[in-house]
C-alpha cells in the first residue's frame, strides 16, 4: 500500500473545507483534499442558491395575484410551466457551481476522490493509498435525514419520497406534495411550490415554523401562513402507498384526517456524516448528539490533531458559519492554536414574509434578565405600499443596561433588518445607541425604530423623546 505525506488533510471539498484550504495554503502547499461525493459545495449544488432561484420564480409568479388593485390588469391570464421553471433553476445552480469547480481544479494533484477512515490519529486510508498527516480537517458535510416510515415507502416507489437534494432535479414539479417540516428548508420550498401552483400540504411535528423560539411570533407566522396554504401539525403520520400516490393520515384534535399526495418531500433536516470514518476507532469523544466534541473557538476535536468544521458539526448549518469554521481550522493548522470570537448567530430563513432570528433566541433568555420591543407590520407605510403588510418584530434588550440581545422576527425586508441587528448586536450597542442612527423616510426599517423606541420606552420611560445626541465638545 503506498504512502503519502501531508502538512495537512481536509476530508470534504465544501464551503468548509474549501475556505480551510484558503486559509492554510499560505502557509504550506502540501495539502491533501479529499471528497467523496459530488463537488460543488450543498449551497451551490443543492442548498442556498438554487432554492433561491425557485422561490425567486414562484414569488414572481405569485405577484400576479396583487397586481389589479394598482390597476395593472392582465395578471389571471399569467401562467407557470414548471419544467421550464426548473431548467431555469438548474440552469443557475450550474453557473453557481462553476465558480466552485474553478476553485477545486486550482487544487489539481493535491484533489483525491474517494472515502476516508482513519487508522490513527494522524494516518487515513483512502483506497489503496495511506496517508500521514500533520494535522486533519474533518468537513464532510451532511445527508438528508429520512424517517423510517418514509423510507418504507420510498423503498416501494423511489420517486414518491424525494430529499431536498433531489428536488431541483425533477423534471416537472407534481401536481400535489406533502412537505414533511417546517424548518427553513421546508417552509421555503413548500411555500413556492404552492406559488407555482402544486397542490402543497405543509405538517410541522412541534408547532414552531423556521426555528422560531418566541410563543407570540411563531404564533402569528402560523397564522400568517396558514392564511396563505395549509400547514398542520401532528406528533406522528401514517403513510401507505396508494397505487402512485401517497396515503397520509393524522390526528387532529378528535378528528383523523386524511390526504392522498403524488409526492413527499422530506425537509426534516440533515444529518453530519461521521459513520464509516473510523473516528470511534482512534478514540475520538461524541457528544450525546452523535458528533465528535470540539472546541466551537478552535474548532479541535479534544486533543486530537483533527478538527472540524461545516455542516458535520451539527451545529450551525449555514454557510457563513461554515466559512468561518474553515477558516479557524484551517488557520489553527498551520500556526499555534488560537480562540476565536464567534459571529452574533443570524438565521434567515427566505419565506415571505422572511424568518428572521438573530444573537440569542428567547428560549435561551434569563426570564427577569429582559424587555421585550413590539411592533407588527401590519400598518406600516412602505410595507403597506408594496402590498407585504405582514409581520411581527420582538426585540430583546438587557433590563438594566439596554444592550441589545437578539430579535425574533416574521417580516417583510427581515433579511435586512436582521442584518442592521445583527451588526448592532456584534458591536454591542444599546437600544439608545440604535435609536441614534440615521433612519430614511419611507423604508420599511422604519418599523424597526418602532419596535426599538417600544423597547427603550420599556427600560428607561426618563430618556423618551429626542432620539439623536447632543454634540460634544
Amino acid at each position: 500500500m503506498a504512502t503519502r505525506q501531508a502538512d495537512i488533510v481536509i476530508i470534504g471539498a465544501g464551503t468548509a473545507g474549501l475556505a480551510a484550504y484558503s486559509a492554510a495554503k499560505h502557509k504550506t502547499r502540501n495539502i491533501v483534499l479529499i471528497n467523496e461525493g459530488h463537488y460543488g459545495t450543498t449551497c451551490a449544488r443543492v442548498g442556498c442558491m438554487p432554492s433561491k432561484v425557485f422561490i425567486q420564480t414562484a414569488n414572481d409568479y405569485h405577484r400576479r395575484h396583487q397586481l389589479a388593485k394598482q390597476g395593472i390588469h392582465g395578471g389571471d391570464r399569467l401562467f407557470i410551466r414548471t419544467e421550464e421553471a426548473l431548467r431555469h433553476v438548474r440552469s443557475m445552480r450550474d453557473y453557481f457551481v462553476s465558480f466552485v469547480m474553478e476553485s477545486i481544479e486550482d487544487i489539481d494533484e493535491n484533489n483525491m476522490h474517494g472515502k476516508a477512515r482513519f487508522l490513527e490519529p494522524d494516518t487515513l486510508q483512502v483506497g489503496d493509498q495511506t496517508i500521514q498527516a500533520g494535522k486533519v480537517i474533518l468537513a464532510s458535510g451532511s445527508t438528508p435525514f429520512i424517517p423510517e416510515p418514509l423510507k418504507a415507502i420510498r423503498d416501494k416507489n423511489r420517486n414518491s419520497v424525494l430529499t431536498t437534494d433531489e428536488l431541483f432535479e425533477l423534471e416537472i414539479l407534481p401536481e400535489s406534495v406533502a412537505v414533511i417540516g417546517t424548518g427553513p428548508l421546508g417552509l421555503e420550498l413548500g411555500q413556492a411550490m404552492h406559488r407555482m401552483g402544486v397542490t402543497t400540504h405543509l405538517f410541522g411535528r412541534s408547532r414552531t415554523v423556521g426555528g422560531l423560539t418566541d410563543a407570540d411570533v411563531i404564533e402569528y407566522a402560523i397564522k400568517t401562513f396558514q392564511e396563505e396554504l395549509s400547514l398542520s401539525y401532528a406528533q406522528e403520520l401514517c403513510y401507505e402507498s396508494c397505487g402512485d400516490e401517497v396515503a397520509i393520515s393524522w390526528q387532529e384534535g378528535q378528528d383523523t384526517r386524511h390526504i392522498q399526495v403524488k409526492t413527499v418531500l422530506a425537509a426534516t433536516g440533515r444529518r453530519p456524516n461521521v459513520r464509516n470514518l473510523g473516528l470511534e476507532e482512534i478514540g475520538v469523544p461524541f457528544t450525546d448528539a452523535g458528533v465528535p466534541e470540539y472546541n466551537p473557538e478552535t474548532m479541535q476535536i479534544a486533543d486530537f490533531p483533527i478538527f472540524i468544521a461545516g455542516d458535520v458539526t451539527g451545529v450551525r448549518p449555514v454557510l457563513h458559519e461554515a466559512s468561518d469554521e474553515g477558516r479557524i481550522a484551517g488557520w489553527n493548522c498551520v500556526n499555534e492554536t488560537a480562540a476565536f470570537q464567534r459571529r452574533t448567530p443570524l438565521a434567515i430563513t427566505f419565506s415571505e414574509p422572511n424568518i428572521v432570528r438573530v444573537g440569542k433566541p428567547r428560549r435561551k433568555l434569563t426570564e427577569g434578565e429582559y424587555h421585550t420591543g413590539e411592533v407588527l407590520f401590519d400598518s406600516q407605510g412602505r410595507a403597506t405600499i408594496q402590498q407585504y403588510n405582514k409581520g411581527m418584530l420582538h426585540i430583546f434588550g438587557d433590563k438594566h443596561s439596554g444592550v441589545l440581545l437578539g430579535a425574533e422576527m416574521i417580516a417583510p425586508a427581515g433579511e435586512h433588518m436582521g442584518h442592521l441587528l445583527s451588526w448592532a448586536i456584534e458591536n454591542r450597542m444599546t437600544v439608545f445607541d440604535a435609536l441614534a442612527a440615521p433612519f430614511y423616510h419611507p423604508v420599511v426599517e422604519e418599523g424597526l425604530r418602532t419596535c426599538l423606541r417600544d423597547l427603550a420606552e420599556k427600560i428607561d420611560p426618563s430618556r423618551r423623546g429626542l432620539e439623536i445626541r447632543f454634540k460634544s465638545n
